[in-house]
């Protein structure tokens, strides 16, 4: 191990419960909080303090939404961790006509499973036993079992398509095999049996998206922003949905497909509802025509959210992996987005 641990420099809204955190997993560890408090959604240029006490930096913890307009004034930045797991708000600004950044991303990977696939089994429970409608029966003081209250169907009765099976996917096909549904996945290329997630039934190519669309119950979009995914959904591919009447999930990326597009497939009668969690525009804007249908489940991009803790956790397993000179986890190809 290196004679002297490098200094970790906090930009984040999250930065002084992190810095406790990070604090008690390694006390020699030295931390700088840089900045905090930020508006996790829509940042504001740096101070001037700030953007020098960051080219100080081997090693940042940060926002990647804060990272813009940094991207090319840190010369001694080595490493970057983003405390979220999509960095789309990141890359999406790189300067095409520069040479690509010399330091070293990694996403918040491999907790945000659990919580993604809570978010997706718990909508889809609360469809099938029409919550929202139970919900609207007991402020009127109504014994109702109509309008499908009665006749739901189990989990074991459901198919779901999982768009993108990668460890956040994985975790979501885990827990809907778990209750008996049937599972598939869309990769972007053909896998092999060792790279195949026990628990997904069908594995189908991002060629064979319409084949997904006409099997599922569910469609449950994972997909980060790339240039591969951005309007992968729009138009009329939705329509592959018209036999089943699928039901929509999105808490993949909000640019996947277009606000449009999901309004025109509801009132196409393509698929019966939209369980969304990420935008084209966040906050979504309060003249959207999604908020006023009452075929749309709307909340505010808190599928999994960053919790202080695991953040310190993850990062810290990377801290050691970085001191030793081992290879980081969850590291991003900056050309590729992912």
């Amino acid at each position: 191990m290196a004679s002297r641990l490098p200094v970790v420099h906090l930009y984040t809204y999250m930065a002084e419960p992190l810095q406790e955190c990070l604090l008690k997993l390694c006390p020699g560890m030295t931390v700088k909080v840089v900045g905090s408090n930020f508006d996790s959604l829509v940042p504001s240029d740096p101070a001037p303090e700030h953007v020098a006490a960051l080219q100080e930096a081997e090693v940042l913890l940060m926002d990647p939404n804060l990272m813009p307009p940094l991207m090319y004034q840190l010369p001694r930045l080595k490493w970057m961790q983003s405390t979220w797991a999509g960095v789309d708000s990141m890359l999406k600004h790189l300067d095409k006509t520069k040479p690509i950044p010399n330091y070293t991303l990694t996403r918040f990977g491999g907790v945000f499973g659990p919580a993604m696939a809570e978010y997706v089994i718990s909508h889809i429970v609360n469809t099938e036993r029409r919550a929202q409608k139970q919900w609207e029966n007991k402020t009127k003081g109504l014994w109702d079992r109509s309008g499908g209250i009665h006749e739901y169907r189990p989990l074991e009765m459901l198919s779901v398509g999982i768009l993108g099976v990668g460890d956040i996917g994985k975790e979501i096909a885990r827990c809907c095999k778990t209750f008996g549904m049937t599972v598939w996945g869309m990769v972007r290329r053909e896998l092999s049996q060792d790279k195949q997630s026990p628990y997904v039934d069908h594995y189908r190519k991002f060629s064979e998206l319409p084949e997904i669309m006409q099997k599922c119950d569910y469609i449950c979009n994972v997909l980060p922003s790339t240039a591969e995914t951005r309007g992968l959904l729009n138009g009329n591919i939705l329509e592959n949905c018209k036999e089943k009447k699928s039901v929509f999930i999105n808490v993949g990326r909000g640019d996947v497909i277009s606000e449009e597009t999901i309004v025109n497939a509801i009132q196409s009668g393509w698929i019966s509802h939209a369980i969304l969690d990420v935008f084209e525009t966040e906050p979504l804007p309060a003249i959207s025509p999604l908020w006023k249908m009452p075929q749309v489940t709307i909340t505010p991009h808190v599928a999994a959210v960053s919790i202080p803790s695991q953040v310190a956790e993850m990062f810290y397993d990377n801290y050691q992996r970085y001191t030793k000179g081992e290879e980081l986890k969850y590291i991003v190809n900056l050309e590729n987005g992912y």
